[in-house]
Order: structure tokens, then sequence, then C-alpha cells
């Protein structure tokens, strides 16, 4: 249960030989969705239930009984010739140890050959010519009257692959965006979620990420910004602030034609507010800007868009009161001071 995690990556990253030894049930069930059921490792007819939340320790177990394998795809404990364990060779397997005499059974390996049961052992024949068995009739029949598919598992399975259920997805623990999955071979291989997506390791599904849960191990993610637009809307270019009126985005073209998701964010130099109609950082006073002024301001008093009459008190950067100029004053936020000449600054233009 102490091992280190760079133990399991092993397995992870690297096809490994069938003789190497098995990874222990608390490696496997760090990496899998809470609760998942497994195959215990070197077993073909125990179970082990994983915890239900990452570092708890209530696992579950059991074992089938006699004549009966764990289907670690189908959860359940089956008849023996249903199942393909994967640690078959390291197990003297009977299939007939709960049939009945006269039962016949497919051959695990060959198409051509099958088991007769009697009282209780088996009894290996094959089918004359080139005939293969036909289980469901019982028989030996040509090969184009029955397309056999052999239950056997790849000698060189993915230790990890031979204890979880196929399709199973395991998380990556050192980046919430990617995956792990079992292919056909009975390798595992990285894959990755679709862009703006991240794999939420409770779900163990691709899903937004907004809403991922990502793997405890995984290092958190750095939000992703939806101010470029979306797929049917894209912008490129500069784009303004939604929160404030001296910071700007940056929106890159992207070779796939989707919005960029990590657009840069910049600041004006002080004193000054970005101007989305020129694409600059201008004059504060020569920007209309509806947000608060009040930004980059200690203490002091400045212009309130589309009303030149009135003025705002700031302090630490944001607004605490608002007031206005007696009848025929404006004020005037360089002087600091309700004047009765014309402002015509834009940023408190209606």
């Amino acid at each position: 249960m102490n091992k280190p995690l760079s133990i399991l990556a092993v397995y992870i990253i690297t096809a490994v030989s069938a003789d190497e030894s098995e990874p222990n049930i608390e490696e496997i069930c760090r990496f899998v969705a809470p609760g998942t059921t497994i195959l215990r490792p070197n077993t073909c007819e125990q179970w082990v239930r994983c915890p239900t939340a990452f570092g708890a320790a209530d696992y579950d177990d059991g074992s089938c009984v006699y004549g009966l394998y764990f289907n670690k795809d189908t959860g359940r404990c089956e008849s023996i010739e249903n199942v393909n364990c994967p640690y078959e060779s390291n197990i003297v397997k009977n299939r007939c140890a709960s049939k009945k005499t006269g039962s016949f059974l497919p051959h695990p390996t060959n198409c051509k050959s099958y088991i007769y049961c009697q009282n209780g052992k088996e009894i290996n024949a094959t089918c004359p010519n080139n005939l293969i068995y036909h289980p469901t009739k019982v028989a030996c029949v040509y090969a184009k009257q029955y397309e056999c598919e052999l239950k056997t598992f790849p000698a060189n399975a993915n230790p990890i692959c031979k204890a979880i259920p196929k399709n199973k997805i395991l998380a990556d623990t050192k980046d919430c965006t990617k995956y792990y999955k079992c292919n056909k071979d009975q390798q595992l291989v990285k894959l990755e979620c679709a862009e703006g997506q991240s794999f939420d390791y409770v779900s163990s599904k691709c899903v937004t990420q907004k809403s991922a849960i990502c793997h405890p191990l995984a290092p958190e993610l750095e939000p992703e910004s939806d101010v470029c637009g979306n797929a049917d809307n894209v912008h490129i270019g500069y784009i303004a602030d939604e929160k404030s009126c001296s910071h700007y985005y940056i929106c890159n073209k992207r070779a796939n034609g989707r919005p960029d998701r990590k657009p840069l964010h910049l600041k004006c130099q002080n004193e000054h507010f970005f101007d989305i109609n020129t694409w600059s950082c201008r004059d504060r006073l020569r920007v209309q800007c509806y947000l608060d002024r009040c930004e980059g301001i200690e203490n002091g008093y400045v212009n309130v868009a589309g009303d030149c009459t009135a003025y705002a008190h700031c302090k630490n950067g944001v607004t605490i009161k608002r007031g206005k100029c007696g009848e025929g004053f404006n004020f005037d936020e360089r002087l600091q001071i309700c004047s009765q000449q014309n402002i015509s600054y834009v940023a408190c233009k209606s």
C-alpha cells in the first residue's frame, strides 16, 4: 500500500512481459474511478471493489464459488467456460468440475477441438479433417458455417489491463486532460480529451473543464478563458476586459479554427485605459469605459461615464461614493474640482 506511484508508472508507460510481477490492489485502485470492481491479480475467481473515495480504505472483496470464475467485464461470477481469465496460465482449470457427464464444451485455444465432460473430468477431442467445433450445434462443421472466436488473453498483456474491466479508463495523475485505456491488444495507451475538456476522475469521462473533477494527484489546471468566443463565433484580435478598463486580451488565430482558450491578458500603463475602437492604450479621459473608473486611483475623484456633472469618490481603486456638482457646473477630473468650464472629456460624454 506504501509503494511509490513511480512503480505503477512502469506498468502504464511501458508494455510489460508476461512474467513481470503484477501490481497490487492498492496501486490499481489509485488510478481507476472510486468503487470500481476489479479482478484480484493472479486469480480467476476473486474480486475486489476499490474504495468509494481516493485515500479511503473501505475495500470490499469476495470469491466465486466452486466451478465459477469472476468475469471482470460483467462484474459477476459466471461458469468457467464463459469467462476469459487472463491469469489462467497460472491456474489449473477444470471446466468440467461443475458439468454433468455428457456435456460438451468448446476448447479455449483451438477451434478444431472440443472438451467432453465425464465424471467431472475433461476429455479433449478434435474434429476430423478441416472441420471446426460449433458450440451451439454441439457438432463439427465446416469453417464457413461458423465463425470461431477464441477466448484467449494476449500473453504480453499489460498487468493493469488484466485486472480492470473492459473499456475501463484510468486517470493520468500528471495531466487532467489525458487518460489511459487498454486497446484491443490489452496494452495501455495514452489518450487526450477534446480541446476545452478535461478527464473527470469520478465519472471516467471527458467533460467541460469547469465541471471536471481531476484526479487528486493531478496538478491543478490553469483556467481556460472563453473571451475569444465559441465554435460558432470566434474572436481574433484585441478584446476589452469586461472587468477592467485598463486590461485587454489578445486572441490569436488557431490552426484548427477554434477559439484561443489561453489568450494573452495584458494591462495598459498607469493612467491609461484600453480603447477598443483604436486597439490602443490611451489617456484615461480619452476613453469611455462604463466599468468602475476608480481603477488605479488610491484616493481621489474621477468623472462618471455618461454624465460630466457627476463624480465618483475613489478609495483603493474602487468607488465608495458618488456625487454631483451644482447646477451649471461640471466635474473636471484633471483639476479635481467642479468647474463652470465646458467639460468635453470623452470619458464622461453621454
